[in-house]
């Protein structure tokens, strides 16, 4: 690719990045000034021992997400330590603060590396994990619609047998494996030895991870019960809205971690139970402590 051509994608790229945050700022900004003064006369409490609570489940959250990676691994014919694998997935993670989502895989695979995990194995992991992990959230959201109010039943069907179809049909082991393929051939990686991945064991995957969402909305749910207890989703609902919400942080190739369409789908989806405000505000919260979750557990990385 010509440099004059590079020169104007990375510029296009990072004034896409400007627009989406500034428009993110913005729908943030208005919602807060338009129940400003709810929020002033609203009286915010601090709940110590759910935040304690929200914040052990969180932890316990993200070391069952390398568990998930680190099975994987071992399905691929390579298996680590859950010590070592913690370690590389963690220390790789910051890089998603970068602007794209390359950055944090790029990460992943060079620490794989110095531990004997070869580029095409640890490259096919990571593809793997995101695909299981956006079909999930997506089944998952569509799985939850009746929990939620004002939905009626011909919409949560229609949502259900859309969405499950194509999600089960894209887990088919020989659509996957054609992917991976095709994933490797792309990025100038070498194929690698068949696997057989089984229908079976990516059904069984495919339940790890609705548990792995599951385990997020009670976590949520104590995290946002920490400041705010009137009127909160149930924990099924909660899983629903923030699986959702990360698919589309992860579908945003622009800004680093999602950040302002995680929240923006949030704010929205949040808005069905919550004044548009107040959703504002668990919005804000949960990206701060989700940001303070990856920092400990970067933190507890390095020292294994």
């Amino acid at each position: 690719m010509p440099v004059a051509l590079r020169v104007r994608m990375k510029t296009l790229r990072r004034i896409g990045q400007i627009i989406v945050v500034l428009l993110c700022a913005v729908l943030a900004a208005t919602t807060l000034h338009a129940g400003w003064a709810d929020i002033v006369a609203y009286e915010w409490d601090l709940d110590y021992p759910a935040l304690i609570i929200a914040f052990s489940l969180m932890l316990t959250v993200a070391a069952f997400y390398v568990y998930l990676w680190k099975a994987i691994l071992e399905r691929l014919g390579t298996p680590l330590s859950f010590r070592k694998s913690y370690r590389i997935f963690f220390l790789s993670q910051l890089a998603r603060y970068i602007p794209g989502q390359i950055w944090g895989v790029l990460g992943l695979v060079y620490l794989s590396r110095r531990e004997g995990v070869s580029e095409v194995i640890s490259g096919a992991s990571v593809a793997m994990q995101l695909l299981l992990q956006v079909v999930s959230g997506i089944i998952v959201f569509a799985v939850t619609l009746p929990f939620w109010p004002g939905v009626d039943s011909a919409t949560e069907l229609y949502v259900l047998l859309v969405f499950l179809p194509v999600g089960l049909i894209m887990l088919h082991p020989a659509l996957v494996s054609r992917g991976l393929k095709l994933a490797l051939r792309l990025t100038g990686q070498q194929e690698m030895e068949p696997v057989g991945w089984g229908y079976s064991y990516l059904l069984g995957q495919l339940g790890l991870w609705g548990v792995f969402w599951l385990l997020n909305g009670v976590a949520y749910r104590f995290l946002i019960g920490s400041i705010y207890s009137s009127l909160l989703p149930g924990v099924p609902a909660l899983a629903g809205i923030f699986a959702i919400a990360w698919v589309a942080g992860f579908l945003n190739l622009l800004t680093p971690a999602g950040l302002g369409t995680m929240e923006v789908t949030l704010i929205l989806l949040l808005s069905f139970w919550l004044p548009p405000h107040v959703a504002t505000v668990v919005a804000i919260w949960t990206r701060v402590a989700r940001t303070a979750i990856d920092l400990v557990c970067a933190a507890i990385a390095w020292r294994l």
